[in-house]
């Protein structure tokens, strides 16, 4: 099968290593010709990926039509807000085109899951998002790994599984594309959180309540939002969220850790030196929230941080003293 790869980051090239030595054919995507020179030159992606070679059967090239051609699939690796724009630019090359999205974000501005951003410019293309615990750097390590991939044609999540499977990297199966998208997407709100606090100096109990009430905020909205709750006790819910809270690969956990240190947002991301898709889904998800009457505090009290509108302690002060009640 003739595998397209559009984006070069870590899990791009995480995934084009992968599918490559599946024995796919391979063609990947870069926008910079200094990054395509890289990695012909010396087989690694060094900034993204360093350390791991990739094979030399994958093609690379800056020329979308080139590597789009004759593609059976196509692995979406670009940032969540990155797609809308890629999409009207190349929407022709694109049709009938079957579709696998590796991002985990909402979109700013119209708060839509990338499902339905997709569905705008390609409604009749087979669509399936891959995601779960899977940071590009074990996957391109060969460590064991296992995601979920959502589709709302079964058919086609199976073909998936079929041909993206292996020994290192096992793919489960779900008919729940709200629930994954956004476990995929609110975790990095919650792992921000996390990455704050520990940043700040709070310790073990305070990361784990973050992330516990995280969860309970995560499944208020996706519940509301039409998700299916055993999906947020999965890989693309609690796993997922597990991993990017508590990971030194997480790029939302390591943003946060320099906020709370006291770098600003904008340095602490510029820092990370590549998309920190928290900080965008953050708007996102407090707004699908107020339109729904979903509390959410621990999002909201990120906000106040990144807006300058509080300190750590002063908006830790304001979640413990909350009106006492059940936890159910």
């Amino acid at each position: 099968m003739k595998i397209a790869i559009i984006g070069s980051g870590s899990w791009g090239s995480a995934m084009a290593r992968h599918t490559a030595l599946l024995g796919h054919e391979v063609a990947l995507y870069a926008r910079r010709p200094e990054l395509i020179e890289e990695i012909r030159r010396t087989g690694v992606n060094a900034h993204y990926l360093p350390g791991v070679r990739l094979p030399e059967t994958i093609q690379i090239s800056d020329d979308v039509s080139e590597v789009l051609k004759d593609a059976q699939m196509v692995i979406m690796a670009i940032g969540a807000q990155s797609v809308r724009s890629f999409l009207q630019a190349h929407v022709a090359l694109l049709q009938g085109k079957s579709i696998v999205s590796l991002s985990k974000g909402i979109e700013m501005g119209t708060h839509l899951r990338m499902s339905e951003v997709y569905d705008e410019f390609l409604p009749g293309n087979p669509f399936a998002v891959l995601s779960g615990p899977s940071h590009a750097e074990e996957v391109a390590a060969d460590l064991p790994t296992t995601v979920v991939v959502a589709s709302v044609d079964p058919t086609f999540s199976r073909m998936i599984q079929k041909n993206l499977n292996n020994e290192t990297l096992r793919i489960y199966t779900s008919d729940d594309l709200p629930g994954v998208e956004l476990g995929g997407a609110l975790k990095n709100v919650i792992a921000l959180a996390v990455g704050i606090s520990d940043g700040y100096g709070y310790g073990d109990n305070t990361r784990a309540a973050l992330m516990t009430r995280g969860m309970a905020e995560i499944l208020r909205l996706g519940l509301a939002l039409g998700a299916k709750l055993p999906t947020f006790l999965g890989l693309s819910g609690m796993g997922d969220l597990i991993v990017t809270c508590t990971s030194k690969h997480s790029r939302n956990r390591g943003c946060g850790e320099l906020i709370g240190q006291g770098v600003s947002p904008d340095e602490a991301i510029r820092r990370i030196g590549m998309v920190v898709e928290s900080v965008p889904t953050l708007e996102s998800t407090l707004a699908l929230a107020g339109e729904l009457g979903i509390d959410m505090p621990i999002c909201q009290v990120v906000c106040d941080i990144l807006e300058g509108r509080s300190g750590v302690e002063e908006t830790v002060e304001k979640l413990m003293s909350r009106e006492m009640k059940e936890e159910a």
